[in-house]
């Protein structure tokens, strides 16, 4: 009798002098996918009351020498004005059908698979929210185009930059802190990079001596955290910032303190009324980034990572 090695080989067709024999299906469901947030869950989660959001952001001018003489007669100074920001709410999605037939039968892993997927759909909801907050591109929408917002990498200007395929050494590191350092008082505290650009930063040479312990034998190699002349800043992976061995990698550092979810709805999780033998349930958000001041955050492209 042939060695019977996965449940593909026990078919109608095959059941013969086998058909006594019983599966081993194990009583879980197993998913190894890559679900982290970490903007998302960083961010602080403020309400917004329209699609269209807007908010001020001003400068002071520049230092200058100031020097009047005694019993000067009334000057006007020019003044400037606020100047209006904005960003769009965006709908995000996910809907499923389940029939009634595949809710009654016995489940391996799950009890009911409404709440199952429901529970998956929701965190392919959040995955999709963190990518439109990293790389999202504003989009006013028409009736049959849907709107979208700007995310970090489309709506930060004045630190932003394009390395042109430069290294990434600790000097163009440092170099984008002063950047965002002479343009702001803001002192960004959160940098995020993909796997390239976090090896190459945990292999700067000024980076303290690794530590082994010769008890336990442990090598520590890796940086998550970095104190420049700008200040300190936390250094985190991040999944959807461009990440390659050539000179495509993305560069994100912000003060999330400056930064902020807007909702006009939040999550939201519905069962609709039933249109057959069968269960549809949809679930929806609506929100967009809100960018106090874009100068709170630096971002560079087309970084060239060093991994030796």
């Amino acid at each position: 009798m042939a060695q019977l090695t996965t449940w593909d080989e026990i078919t109608a067709s095959t059941l013969t002098s086998t058909a006594s024999i019983r599966e081993d299906l194990q009583d879980g469901i197993y998913n190894v996918s890559p679900y982290d947030t970490p903007l998302l869950s960083r961010l602080r989660q403020v309400p917004v009351s329209n699609q269209f959001v807007q908010w001020q952001v001003d400068t002071f001018r520049a230092a200058a020498l100031n020097a009047a003489i005694e019993g000067i007669a009334f000057t006007a100074k020019s003044l400037t004005v606020p100047t209006r920001a904005s960003n769009i709410a965006q709908i995000f999605y996910e809907g499923a059908q389940i029939s009634d037939v595949e809710r009654a039968v016995s489940h391996a892993g799950m009890d009911d698979p409404v709440t199952y997927y429901e529970g998956k759909k929701l965190v392919e909801l959040k995955k999709d929210i963190e990518l439109a907050l990293v790389k999202g591109s504003a989009i006013t929408g028409t009736t049959g185009t849907a709107c979208s917002m700007n995310g970090f990498m489309n709506c930060l200007s004045t630190n932003k930059t394009n390395l042109s395929g430069i290294t990434f050494t600790e000097s163009i590191f440092t170099n984008l802190m002063q950047l965002g350092w002479g343009n702001s008082d803001v002192h960004p505290t959160d940098v995020f990079v993909g796997p390239q650009l976090k090896r190459t930063i945990s292999n700067y040479s000024t980076r303290v001596t690794p530590f082994i312990d010769a008890e336990t034998k442990k090598q520590i190699v890796t940086v998550s955290q970095y104190e420049s002349d700008f200040g300190i800043v936390n250094v985190h992976l991040h999944r959807n910032l461009t990440s390659s061995g050539s000179s495509t990698n993305e560069f994100l550092c912000i003060d999330p303190n400056w930064f902020a979810t807007g909702w006009l709805q939040t999550v939201k999780r519905e069962i609709l009324p039933r249109d057959g033998i069968r269960t549809n349930f949809q679930m929806s958000a609506h929100l967009t980034l809100l960018y106090r001041h874009e100068a709170a955050g630096i971002a560079a492209g087309l970084v060239q990572a060093y991994v030796p």
